[in-house]
């Protein structure tokens, strides 16, 4: 591949499929040292870029805007390296091999997207970054605990990923016991939902830089299949990823440890962003077969294993 005088690292997904991605990013940013590389990314994610790229300027976002509506790729374009992972079908554009779509999701594959987007970069003779999760903790922080917090994600960008909320309330008290301090972490759409008991320690973060922050001083971590956990993973924070309908090899957090019901349907669903699993109940058995008790013993194992800086003398 001939190098570009420019790069745009581009994506329109969630929080989770974000953080799956970011090691393309880094990779491609390597890759062409010599190309002034840009982010056209979701506002509330652009700080995870800036040290890899500028903010897109209007233009430049004008013109790759224009690309939904042009016959042919834009003459503007023609030496600048457009590189979008996404999950999804690559969008209606023009053929271009200026344009390298990664497809995270490949029908018939529970590979993560983060191995799909290694091997379609090296098909193009784009070199793995291998110390990804290294350089991302360089850059944003790394875990530190100075608190005796085990935060608890009650939501997910489908509902039915969920781990029912009496479960995670059990293993609030089980924490409390123990001399740790449960915290629900909730965001608008758990709010909404009602994803919290009454009287529990609640924590509202409205921005992602707010997250990560709550997630480095915290102990540990437990939630469903979410994008905050991706963060967590790649902070370096333990904890536990509840799964159900959805497959752990093919989205389980880096680093954190995944409980199962173990059910042989399981896992039922490649992508949550429709309905899936119809003639089952809610909430899906495979999730509620989870039981506090497992989540909770493995909580302890990773607690005492990583106390809270200053703890024990230095």
């Amino acid at each position: 591949m001939n190098p570009p005088d420019k790069i745009v690292l581009e994506h329109a997904g969630a929080l989770g499929d974000f953080f799956l991605a970011w090691p393309a990013f880094l990779s491609v940013v390597r890759r062409f040292p010599g190309a002034a590389a840009f982010a056209a990314v979701r506002p509330s994610l652009a700080g995870y870029l800036a040290p890899l790229a500028a903010p897109c300027p209007p233009d430049l976002r004008r013109t790759l805007d224009a690309r939904f509506a042009a016959a042919v790729w834009p003459k503007a374009l023609a030496n600048t390296l457009v590189i979008r992972p996404g999950l999804a079908a690559r969008p209606e554009l023009p053929p271009s091999d200026r344009f390298l779509f990664l497809p995270g999701v490949v029908p018939g594959s529970l590979e993560s997207p983060r191995g799909h987007y290694r091997k379609a970069l090296e098909t193009h003779g784009i070199p793995w970054a291998e110390d990804w999760r290294e350089m991302f903790q360089t850059l944003f922080g790394s875990h530190a605990p100075t608190t005796d917090d085990v935060l608890l994600f009650p939501g997910a960008g489908h509902p039915d990923k969920c781990w029912p909320l009496d479960r995670l309330a059990a293993l609030a008290k089980g924490l409390a016991a123990r001399g740790l301090r449960p915290v629900y972490v909730l965001g608008p759409a758990e709010l909404e939902r009602g994803l919290a008991p009454a009287g529990s320690n609640m924590m509202l973060l409205e921005t992602v830089e707010e997250l990560s922050l709550a997630l480095r001083a915290a102990r540990a971590v437990v939630g469903p299949d979410c994008g905050p956990l991706h963060l967590a993973g790649l902070h370096g924070v333990p904890g536990v990823a509840v799964f159900g309908p959805t497959s752990p090899r093919q989205w389980g957090p880096v680093g954190l440890d995944v409980i199962t019901a173990g059910m042989a349907c399981a896992p039922c669903a490649v992508v949550t962003s429709g309905a899936f699993a119809a003639a089952c109940p809610r909430p899906l058995p495979c999730l509620a077969g989870v039981g506090h008790e497992a989540v909770l013993e493995r909580l302890m194992a990773l607690t005492v294993a990583r106390p809270r800086a200053g703890q024990y003398g230095k």
